[in-house]
């Protein structure tokens, strides 16, 4: 999702944590088994070393001018931490952004705030104050959803025609703004600027603690040797489930699963076999591409799969806690090995006592080139700038500039906290990472609910049964969803 910076990103990171492993792990040897204090400090002074980056921008002064955003900030997981920071409280994320705000503030001689919606969902108040002229805000930070739908209302700017912004740029996430485009129009992006999204990509956690007990093949393994596919998975996953407490029947409280998951595991391993609902042409405009041949072939091999394994459960009840679903309820209890989820769970289980690593969803096959990551519209936060801003390149030269800034502070610190700082401590996920992050999109099916077809899709794949028929009655209704919002993001 990031940008080809993330490799020295994450060299940085491993550097850092052979650091501390070498000053933590011999603690009680003789002093011959611990490294130098001089070689350790070499060490974190190379990692430390890194080249500042900086958007291609001219000089400028705004004459302290106030830059505002209007940010989807609320009691939330997905509330827009990332856009501003006032104050320092230690935090490295925090204290990043504020590194940021402070080095923008100061290099153009501007001020940045901003309005903070205190509610998840913003389309409709923000579709009243745009329709009535109000200029109180420069940009917008809200998720996708609300994004497409101020798009298709011609309330939004196409970035690609406000001067400054360079979507081509490293600190953009190319991948995941060319799945976003229509008609290559972006009217919203993200990037290094935010870290919200990184958090909204659905990975593979699973119980490094079960894959020891078990003796199975280590994940990270079949990664590296390009042979984590969904056969693999579900050998893993029936080696592991199983009855515990000997009543001869397998329930979500008391026995042990491959895998727990939401409702959306089809989904997630349909787009993980590189498929989508909606493609796009040479165009860059949408066409259906879950009735291909190939689509319909892995719908249907992932469901022989998967469908009615008593190794795996699906369910998005929240009855033990309110902050996630049952099944990382489950997966903390030790009971499950992998539990499918977005990457913001890192931080909510850091109490976990279960040793955690991550992983892609696995490929369809062996034959597959590459993992394939997603991510959803009600995650992921992205950055546009409303029509009523009469001068958008203002806030177009100040987006390009946090955005490339971010690089210096934002992503690495994302990155420490993570996966060094406080919760998953192996240098295997910081390569996991890089690979996860640099391979997520997003489909335009799901950002607009054309036809509902991403649920009837994910529910056919776990529930099995008649899946071609299946898509095939959702057909027509898809290409007039369709086809309304080509026209609305063309006019």
């Amino acid at each position: 999702m990031k940008s080809m910076h993330l490799r020295a990103i994450s060299l940085l990171v491993i550097l850092v944590m052979a650091a501390s492993m070498l000053l933590t792990s011999c603690g009680g040897g003789s002093g011959d088994s611990t490294a130098p204090a001089s070689d350790t400090a070499q060490t974190q002074s190379e990692a430390a070393e890194t080249t500042r980056v900086a958007a291609n921008l001219p000089e400028r002064d705004f004459n302290g001018e106030t830059f505002t955003f209007y940010g989807r900030i609320y009691e939330g997981a997905w509330t827009a931490i990332d856009i501003i920071a006032e104050e320092a409280d230690g935090e490295l994320v925090n204290d990043a952004i504020l590194e940021r705000t402070n080095y923008i503030e100061d290099t153009y001689n501007v001020s940045l705030a901003v309005i903070k919606s205190d509610s998840n969902q913003v389309a409709s108040q923000l579709k009243t104050v745009i329709a009535a002229g109000d200029a109180s805000f420069d940009a917008i930070v809200c998720d996708v959803y609300d994004s497409g739908a101020l798009a298709i209302e011609g309330m939004l700017y196409d970035l690609n025609d406000i001067e400054y912004i360079d979507l081509e740029q490293t600190w953009w996430s190319h991948m995941m703004n060319g799945s976003l485009s229509i008609g290559f129009k972006n009217y919203y992006a993200t990037g290094d600027i935010f870290i919200v999204d990184n958090k909204g990509t659905r990975v593979f956690f699973f119980n490094k603690n079960m894959v020891e007990e078990f003796n199975l093949d280590s994940p990270y393994d079949l990664i590296f040797d390009g042979v984590w596919t969904v056969e693999k998975y579900m050998a893993l996953n029936e080696a592991v489930g199983g009855d515990i407490n000997g009543d001869n029947k397998i329930t979500r409280e008391d026995d042990r699963f491959g895998t727990m998951a939401q409702t959306t595991l089809g989904s997630v391993l349909y787009f993980a076999a590189g498929e989508l609902l909606t493609a796009k042409d040479e165009d860059d405009i949408p066409y259906i591409a879950c009735n291909s041949d190939r689509a319909l072939s892995v719908m249907n091999g992932i469901s022989e799969k998967i469908a009615g394994s008593t190794a795996i459960s699906c369910s998005g009840e929240t009855k033990i806690n309110s902050l996630y679903p049952d099944n990382l309820v489950y997966f903390q209890d030790g009971r499950v090995l992998f539990a499918p989820e977005v990457l913001l769970h890192i931080e909510t289980m850091r109490g976990c006592e279960v040793d955690i690593g991550i992983i892609p969803p696995p490929k369809y096959d062996e034959d597959q080139d590459a993992y394939h990551c997603y991510a959803d519209g009600w995650c992921v936060n992205v950055v546009s700038v409303p029509v009523t801003n009469i001068e958008p390149d203002k806030i177009g030269f100040l987006l390009e500039a946090m955005a490339a800034d971010s690089l210096n502070n934002l992503t690495p610190a994302y990155y420490e906290v993570a996966l060094t700082d406080k919760f998953v401590r192996d240098v295997e996920s910081v390569k996991m990472l890089d690979l996860i992050l640099d391979s997520v999109s997003m489909d335009n099916a799901n950002i607009f609910a054309w036809a509902g077809i991403e649920g009837t899709v994910s529910s056919a794949i776990y529930n099995g049964g008649a899946i071609a028929s299946t898509i095939e009655s959702k057909l027509s209704s898809l290409q007039t969803a369709i086809d309304k919002t080509v026209a609305a993001f063309l006019s």
